[in-house]
């Protein structure tokens, strides 16, 4: 009988394996931080691939812009932008509209588009809508369009302080938020509709 005991008893030598409760916690903690890195990781990709397309989008607005420029000697769309008499101001919103009867009645570039200027009617921002924000300043000859980029430099708004109406109570920065900004001139210093430097004038 005790050898028969002895028989079904675990050899000594024999070991169990698996994890202790500290050795899963770890694992379970260096997942979650990977998981954590990785999300951040995405997240600034997708965020940056954004501003990338506005950048894009505030080029081909800006250059359909100059082209407009060259046929009509203005940057001024009188029929499109925001306005509620017949003649538009050719700002606003660049690429929103609202329809017949509103205050948005076309967008300014679905007139660049009209022109055979941009690739589409509406060019705006890919979270923001409305994003892209153009003011024209000295009777039609300086613009300047701005959008919020997700990840701003101080650079870039300095500089958007200087284009047409940057700041002031309806300015793009101080009024819209406008981070990053394109146009065909600067002010020295922070500009409103004018340029307040000595000489009152943006420049190329």
């Amino acid at each position: 009988m005790s050898s028969l005991m002895q028989n079904n008893q675990c050899p000594n030598h024999m070991k169990k394996y698996g994890f202790t409760l500290i050795e899963l916690l770890v694992v379970i903690v260096i997942i979650g931080l990977l998981s954590s890195i990785g999300i951040a990781s995405f997240t600034g990709a997708i965020s940056k691939s954004r501003d990338a397309q506005r950048r894009s989008d505030l080029k081909e607005i800006s250059q359909a812009l100059e082209r407009y420029y060259l046929d009509h000697g203005t940057y001024r769309l009188s029929d499109y932008g925001a306005g509620w008499s017949a003649t538009k101001c050719g700002c606003g919103w660049a690429g929103y509209e609202t329809g017949p009867g509103t205050y948005y009645v076309q967008a300014v570039t679905r007139g660049l588009y009209d022109d055979g200027l941009v690739e589409k009617p509406l060019v705006d921002d890919p979270t923001q809508r409305p994003g892209y924000m153009l003011y024209i300043c000295e009777g039609g000859n300086v613009y300047g369009l701005s959008a919020t980029l997700e990840n701003p430099t101080p650079e870039g708004i300095s500089d958007a302080k200087k284009t047409c109406n940057g700041t002031g109570s309806n300015g793009t920065v101080d009024r819209y938020g406008k981070n990053y900004a394109v146009g065909n001139a600067r002010c020295d210093v922070d500009a409103t509709s004018s340029c307040p430097d000595a000489d009152g004038k943006f420049k190329p």
